[in-house]
């Protein structure tokens, strides 16, 4: 779901450069040191688990892990929303994976829709797996559908593009809600590990610091080559224009 300046325009880009950055600088008011360990390496096991994108059956697209909903479950929403901006910035300014201009619209689209929406699903205490899981599922897929929709939106008022704004929605709605399901299945079932396993923050971000290098470095080669659900909707949008 990772934008392009392409698609944006300088007003909507400002606009929601503005509305990210203001978020971003009252969540890191409200995190405190303890939860840096944590953040960077569950911080660094989405990073890598993002680069994995999975083949979607029978549609010709692939998806990956946003991870917002995941890092709300296990360090809060300031501190997931904190991360998630750090993630976005190393992947635009590092990797060209979504354009700056865009990243306001990438950070609200992505991380201040999910952190929010992991924030109503997991307030409370402990819960039974499953009820970890049918949060992390709904939560999953009311982040992705918002997010998704929030992209047609900022595209649609950029009015900057060729697309056919009716085919772009009826293509980004129903493939996001597919990643969404499979987000909310693959947070969940890893949320009820942690917790089943009553790992301690040590152990928890160790064993996130490993599997991010495992990801990265042993596993991102195998991720699917088919675009993902931004760029597959371009392309519907664009060829039935």
């Amino acid at each position: 779901m990772h934008m392009e300046t392409a698609l944006v325009s300088t007003a909507v880009g400002a606009t929601m450069w503005g509305l990210s950055s203001t978020s971003l600088g009252a969540a890191l008011t409200k995190v405190g040191k303890e939860k840096l360990p944590l953040m960077l390496g569950a911080g660094a096991f989405v990073f890598g688990a993002q680069m994995m994108n999975c083949a979607i059956p029978a549609t010709g697209a692939s998806g990956h892990l946003v991870g917002a909903v995941f890092l709300t479950a296990l360090v809060g929403p300031c501190a997931a929303f904190v991360t998630m901006a750090a993630i976005l910035l190393i992947q635009c300014l590092g990797f060209n994976d979504g354009g700056f201009l865009a990243y306001g619209a990438n950070l609200f689209n992505m991380g201040l829709i999910g952190c929010l929406c992991g924030a109503v699903a997991f307030r409370g205490g402990r819960r039974s797996p499953a009820s970890t899981m049918l949060r992390a599922t709904v939560a999953s897929v009311v982040a992705l559908q918002l997010g998704a929709l929030a992209v047609c939106a900022e595209v649609a008022l950029s009015g900057i593009s060729t697309l056919h704004m009716g085919d772009f929605l009826s293509a980004m709605q129903p493939i996001h809600l597919a990643i969404g399901l499979g987000e909310g299945l693959l947070t969940g079932a890893l949320l009820v590990a942690a917790q089943a396993r009553a790992f301690s923050w040590k152990t928890l971000t160790a064993s996130f610091a490993l599997c991010a290098l495992v990801l990265v470095f042993g596993l991102s080669g195998f991720a699917s080559s088919a675009p993902d659900g931004l760029e597959w909707s371009i392309e519907r949008a664009t060829v039935q224009e």
